[in-house]
């Protein structure tokens, strides 16, 4: 999943329908010799998008299986950030890449503790930056006291539950709250969600805002003042059942389930099995850019001037650049947060 805005799963189906239109009625336009013609290569065209869509199922049915055969990964990545069981004999076979020999003794003695990651997931959240846009002022001291992320689905379903556990807070009772997508058979996208009611303590609702707004009666001058709530950016604004939210017409419910769908989706294929990459401050975008020298970057804006007096249609350099001698490919540093797809270009 890169960074940047995307498309949400309603947006994207619009935008396959709009397209299909928009090739129709280029057909018609033609001259009726060649829209004949183009009419029995649309022909072949739609055997094409069936071929397409039946590779998207059964890439989708392999990387369903290997989900499910990451769970107990994930479960064992979790039992030591918690604290849970001291390092295993298999995985103390990587100390030697990271210890000297006089260091490795103390290491292994220290490996034996069961003591958490402080903070573990709440870093992981903060810094991961498709999910900067929803965080609000307070989050990260909330987040502090997020002890896991389990995602939690099965083979036979595409219906998927994110389970985040607390520890004792001043902000809510709740131990563990939750956000399930509900997808039906045959769907690409949830149809509804459901998510924890939070109890928050008294005062302590970091979604919403007690605003004071003075009124005056037209009739007799008298005046008075109301409170209201106003909604807050917070990423616990995710927990909230998409029919809960603001937006009352159909046309926003769905865009709700869209944008708490991208945060599961980013949550579920990228922030759970890459967690170790974002609590390092590695951001796996970060890769795909390297530093431009300043002498460098200008010698090339004033080749490209010259180029633009030529009537050259190029752009100034940009300087992001595809690092040719990265350790792993988009899709190798983010596995399924971008999937493969078999699209007709």
């Amino acid at each position: 999943m890169e960074g940047g805005a995307q498309p949400t799963t309603n947006e994207a189906k619009e935008g396959h329908e709009l397209h299909v239109q928009t090739l129709e009625n280029k057909i018609r336009e033609l001259p009726l010799k060649d829209r004949l013609k183009a009419i029995a290569i649309q022909h072949h065209y739609l055997q094409k998008e069936k071929l397409d869509k039946e590779c998207d199922e059964k890439i989708h049915a392999v990387q369903k299986q290997y989900d499910i055969k990451s769970l107990p990964i994930y479960a064992e990545q979790q039992s030591l950030i918690n604290g849970q069981r001291a390092v295993s004999a298999e995985e103390q076979e990587l100390f030697k890449d990271f210890f000297s020999e006089a260091e490795l003794q103390e290491a292994l003695q220290i490996a034996q503790k069961t003591e958490p990651i402080e903070n573990y997931w709440g870093t992981v959240l903060t810094n991961c930056d498709n999910l900067s846009h929803v965080f609000g002022e307070k989050d990260k001291d909330i987040l502090k006291y997020l002890t896991s992320i389990v995602l939690e689905t099965s083979a036979d379903t595409e219906v998927f539950t994110l389970r985040f556990t607390f520890k004792d807070n001043e902000y809510f009772k709740n131990k563990e709250l939750t956000k399930k997508f509900i997808i039906e058979e045959g769907k690409d996208f949830p149809t509804s969600t459901v998510g924890t009611v939070i109890e928050w303590n008294e005062g302590k609702d970091v979604t919403v805002k007690i605003v004071e707004k003075k009124q005056k009666n037209k009739k007799t001058g008298a005046s008075r003042v109301i409170k209201k709530k106003e909604t807050q950016l917070s990423f616990f604004n995710f927990f909230k059942n998409s029919e809960d939210k603001d937006e009352g017409d159909e046309e926003g419910k769905a865009g709700n389930i869209d944008e708490d769908y991208e945060i599961g989706k980013t949550i579920a294929e990228e922030v759970i099995p890459y967690s170790l990459e974002y609590f390092l401050g590695i951001n796996p975008d970060d890769e795909d850019y390297e530093d431009v020298d300043e002498d460098e970057d200008d010698e090339d804006d004033e080749d490209e001037e010259d180029d633009d007096d030529e009537g050259d249609d190029k752009k100034k350099k940009s300087q992001r650049k595809k690092s040719g001698d990265s350790k792993k490919s988009d899709k190798d540093k983010k596995g399924k947060a971008e999937k493969p797809e078999c699209k007709q270009q």
